[in-house]
C-alpha cells in the first residue's frame, strides 16, 4: 500500500494501532480486575463493580467534553499525544500496583479525561502526515487500527490467563515459583503492564518523528460536546420519521452486542470457561461486528439496504434469544459472533443510508450525534448488562423429571434478543414499508424470482441519467444539464436513447430475414425485439459511453436502463427480469452514478412514472426524484447540488473552472467514443448522498458561479 511507503505515516499508524491493542486490552484487564475484587460477593455485586468501570468510563465524555474540546486546538498535537500516553501509561501501572477497586475508578476516570485530548489529537495528525487524495484511504486504516486491535487484544488477554495457569502448576514448573503464579491477579497485572508499555512505546515513536510531524493542522472546526449534539441530534431526529426509524435500529443493533458484550463476565461463569472464556467471548462478539461491516452487504448482493437493514436486525434478536438458552461454551461463542456480525451489517448498512437521506449542511453534526449515542448506547448496555443479570438471579424450574435452569445473564441475553426483534418490527414498518416479509424476499431474490438489485457504479467518470415518462422533457433537463456543467468547466457527452433506437433499427436490418418477392418482412417477435435493444444498449454502452468513462469524463444519458424496463414492463410482453439480466449482461453490469427521476404527474404518462418512482425506491442511494419538475428550470438547484455531491466524491469538482467563454467547450451531443476524451483524473471511489433539498455545505469549494447558475426551462 502507497501510504505504507511514507516512513512517518507507517510509524504513527503502528503506534496508534498499538495505543488501541493497549486500550482494549486494558478494557478487558480492568473488567476482571473488577468481577475478580467482588468475587467473593452475590451475583449482583459483582455484576455492579463490573457496571461501574464501563460508566466511568463514559462520564468523562459528558463532564468534561465541552471544555477538552475548546482547549484542544490551542495545544501541540506532538506535545499532546505524548504527554497524554505517558500518563495512561503511568496510570494503568498505578492500577496493577494498587490493585484496589476504589483507585481502579478514580485512574480509569483520569485515563478518559486524558484520552479526550490525546484521541482528537491522534487524529488530527493524519491531516499534517497524509497527502489530502489518500485521506480516506489513511481513515480506513485509522479504523482498522482502532477495531482491529480488539481481537488481538482478547487472544493476547487469553493466552495470558492460559500462561498463567500453565505456570501456576507445580507439576510444569518449579514449585515455589508455581505457588507464587497461583494467583487470579497475575494474568490481570500482566495485561495491564502490557498495556503501560503499549502506551510507553507510543509515545516513543510520536517523539522520534516529531520533527517531521507539523504541530498544527491550521483550522479545525470545534467538536460540539455530547450533550449539545444529543441536543441537536433529538431536535433533527422529531421532524424526520425515517431517520427516527434509522437511529432506533442502529441503537438497537448495537444494545444487542452490548448486552451480550456485559453479561459475558458473569455468563461464562455460569458456562465454567473462566476468564480465558470471557476474552474469547469478548473477541469473537468484536471480530463477528468487524466481519458484519467488511462483508454483511456482499452475503445477500440481490437484497435493497433498506431491507438488508431490518432483517439483520431481527436476526441478531434471534440469535440472542436461542442463545440465551445455550449450556455449551463453544456453541455460545459462535453465536455471539454471530450477533456481533448481524450487528455489523445492521451499522454499516444503517450509517450508509444515513448519509444518503441527510442534506450535507447537516451530516457531519449527524454522523456526530449518532455515533456518539452508538458510544452511549454501547457502554450503557456493557454497563446495565451485569446489574440486570445480578438482580435477575438464577431459576429452578421442575418440570417432571426435567429441569430447567435460567441463570441471570441468560435471562439478560432473552430479553435483549426480545427487544432487538422488536426494535426490527418497527424499523422494518418504516424503513421498508410493504416489503416486511424481507426473508421470503431475500430467498425469492437469490433463485431469481424477483427484480435484481442494480449494481455499482463505475469507479472512473461519472455516468448521469435522466429518466421520466415524457422524452420531451428528459430532453430539456438533460441538455440543461449539459450546459450548466459545461458553463463550469467540463467537457461532457450528452447520449440518448434516441441513438440505441437508431442502433436497434441498424441491427435488426443487418440480421432480420430479407422480404421474399411480393412479401412484407414479418414482424420481429417481442423476445427479438427485447434482445435487440439490449445489444443495441450494449454496443452503444462499449463504444461511445465507456470511453469517457474509462478517461475520467461524464456522460448525461437521456434516458438509460430503467426507461426500457419500465416500459417493457408497462407492455407486459417480455418478462422483466429476463430482459433486465440481458441489458446487465451486455453493459458490463454499468449503472449510473446518480439517476435523476423526473416524476411529474400526467394522466397520460402515470403508470409508466410509478414504475420509475418505484425503481428509484430500490436504490434511494443513487436516484433522486424530483417532484414537480416540470415547472422548475432545468437544472433545479436541488439536481444541480446533487451533481455536485457526486461530482466532488468522484474527485471531478476541484478539477474543473469556471468558464465565461462556453464557445472553448463543447455542449455535449452523440458523438463517436473517440470524438472526446476529457483529460480528468480518475476519481477515488466513495458512496454518494441523496435528499431532495439538498444544501452545500459551506466548507466545499465549488465553482463561483454555481450558486446562481438556473438555464431557463
Amino acid at each position: 500500500m502507497a501510504l505504507l511507503r511514507i516512513p512517518v505515516f507507517r510509524r504513527v499508524w503502528a503506534a496508534i494501532m498499538l495505543s488501541s491493542l493497549g486500550d482494549w486490552l486494558g478494557l478487558l484487564a480492568t473488567t476482571a480486575m473488577a468481577q475478580q475484587l467482588t468475587a467473593d460477593k452475590s451475583v449482583a455485586v459483582q455484576g455492579t463493580a463490573i457496571s461501574g468501570v464501563i460508566l466511568i468510563r463514559l462520564l468523562p465524555d459528558l463532564v468534561l467534553g465541552a471544555f477538552a474540546g475548546a482547549l484542544a486546538d490551542r495545544l501541540d498535537r506532538r506535545t499532546t499525544v505524548i504527554v497524554g500516553e505517558v500518563l495512561a501509561a503511568s496510570l494503568y501501572l498505578s492500577i496493577a500496583i494498587g490493585y484496589d477497586l476504589l483507585w481502579l475508578y478514580l485512574a480509569q476516570f483520569l485515563i478518559e479525561a486524558v484520552g479526550l485530548f490525546t484521541m482528537p489529537a491522534k487524529q488530527a495528525l493524519w491531516v499534517n502526515i497524509v497527502p489530502r487524495k489518500r485521506l480516506a484511504v489513511a481513515n480506513q486504516l485509522s479504523l482498522l487500527s482502532v477495531y482491529g486491535a480488539v481481537p488481538i487484544a482478547a487472544l493476547l488477554f487469553a493466552l495470558l490467563n492460559t500462561a498463567s495457569r500453565f505456570f501456576a502448576d507445580p507439576n510444569n514448573v518449579d514449585p515455589e515459583l508455581a505457588q507464587a503464579l497461583d494467583d487470579p491477579s497475575v494474568p490481570i497485572v500482566l495485561a495491564l503492564g502490557f498495556n503501560a508499555i503499549s502506551f510507553l512505546i507510543s509515545a516513543g515513536t510520536i517523539f522520534v518523528s516529531r520533527h517531521a510531524i507539523p504541530a498544527y493542522t491550521g483550522e479545525r472546526e470545534k467538536g460540539a460536546s455530547l450533550l449539545v449534539l444529543i441536543k441537536e441530534g433529538v431536535s433533527f431526529l422529531r421532524s424526520n420519521a425515517l431517520m427516527k426509524a434509522l437511529y432506533v435500529g442502529i441503537l438497537g443493533a448495537f444494545a444487542a452486542g452490548g448486552f451480550v458484550i456485559g453479561v459475558a463476565q458473569l455468563w461464562v461463569i455460569t458456562l465454567r470457561a473462566g476468564t480465558a472464556g470471557y476474552s474469547i467471548l469478548f473477541g469473537t462478539v468484536f471480530t463477528g461486528l468487524a466481519l458484519g461491516m467488511l462483508l454483511g452487504p456482499r452475503v445477500l448482493p440481490g437484497i435493497t439496504r433498506r431491507r438488508i437493514f431490518g432483517v439483520s436486525i431481527g436476526l441478531a434478536g434471534l440469535v440472542l434469544v436461542v442463545m440465551s438458552f445455550m449450556r455449551e461454551f463453544v456453541i455460545a461463542a459462535a453465536m455471539a459472533g454471530a450477533v456481533g456480525f448481524f450487528s455489523g451489517i445492521s451499522w454499516i448498512v444503517g450509517y450508509t443510508l444515513i448519509g444518503y437521506e441527510v442534506v450535507d449542511r447537516l451530516r457531519g453534526r449527524t454522523f456526530a450525534f449518532v455515533i456518539s449515542s452508538v458510544r452511549i448506547m454501547l457502554l450503557l448496555t456493557v454497563a446495565i448488562g451485569p446489574l440486570m443479570a445480578g438482580f435477575l438471579g438464577n431459576h429452578v424450574i421442575t418440570i417432571g423429571q426435567t429441569k430447567l435452569v435460567f441463570t441471570g445473564p441468560g435471562l439478560t441475553l432473552l430479553i435483549a434478543g426480545i427487544l432487538a426483534v422488536a426494535v426490527s418490527s418497527y424499523v422494518a414498518s418504516r424503513v421498508a414499508p410493504g416489503q416486511r416479509s424481507v426473508l421470503m424476499g431475500a430467498v425469492r431474490k437469490l433463485f431469481g424470482s424477483a427484480p435484481l438489485a442494480p449494481d455499482e457504479p463505475p469507479e472512473v467518470g461519472v455516468l448521469l441519467a435522466i429518466e421520466g415518462p415524457d422524452p420531451a422533457q428528459r430532453r430539456r433537463v438533460a441538455a440543461g444539464v449539459v450546459e450548466w456543467l459545461t458553463s463550469q468547466g467540463h467537457d461532457v457527452l450528452l447520449t440518448g436513447r434516441s441513438d440505441e433506437e437508431a442502433g436497434a433499427k441498424r441491427l435488426s436490418e443487418q440480421t432480420g430475414p430479407d422480404s421474399t418477392a411480393g412479401m412484407a418482412r414479418p414482424p420481429a417477435s417481442s423476445a427479438a425485439q427485447a434482445l435487440l435493444a439490449a445489444a443495441a444498449h450494449a454496443e452503444y454502452v462499449t463504444t461511445v459511453i465507456r470511453p469517457v468513462l474509462a478517461h475520467g469524463g461524464i456522460v448525461v444519458c437521456d434516458g438509460f436502463q430503467d426507461d426500457v424496463q419500465a416500459r417493457s414492463d408497462l407492455a407486459g410482453s417480455v418478462d422483466t427480469a429476463e430482459q433486465m439480466r440481458a441489458l446487465r449482461w451486455g453493459s458490463g453490469r454499468l449503472v449510473p452514478h446518480l439517476t435523476v427521476v423526473l416524476d411529474d404527474v400526467d394522466a397520460h404518462l402515470d403508470h409508466l412514472r410509478q414504475l420509475l418512482v418505484a425503481r428509484a425506491h430500490l436504490a434511494p442511494d443513487r436516484y433522486l426524484v424530483l417532484p414537480g419538475a416540470r415547472r422548475q428550470p432545468a437544472p433545479s438547484e436541488a439536481l444541480r447540488n446533487r451533481i455536485l455531491d457526486v461530482l466532488s466524491t468522484y474527485g471531478l469538482l476541484a478539477e474543473a473552472e469556471p468558464s465565461t467563454d462556453a464557445g472553448r467547450h463543447k455542449i455535449g451531443k452523440s458523438v463517436e467514443a473517440n470524438s472526446l476524451a476529457p483529460e480528468n483524473t480518475t476519481p477515488a471511489p466513495d458512496s454518494t448522498a441523496s435528499a431532495a433539498d439538498h444544501v452545500e455545505p459551506a466548507d466545499r469549494p465549488r465553482p463561483a458561479n454555481s450558486s446562481t447558475t438556473s438555464l431557463p426551462g
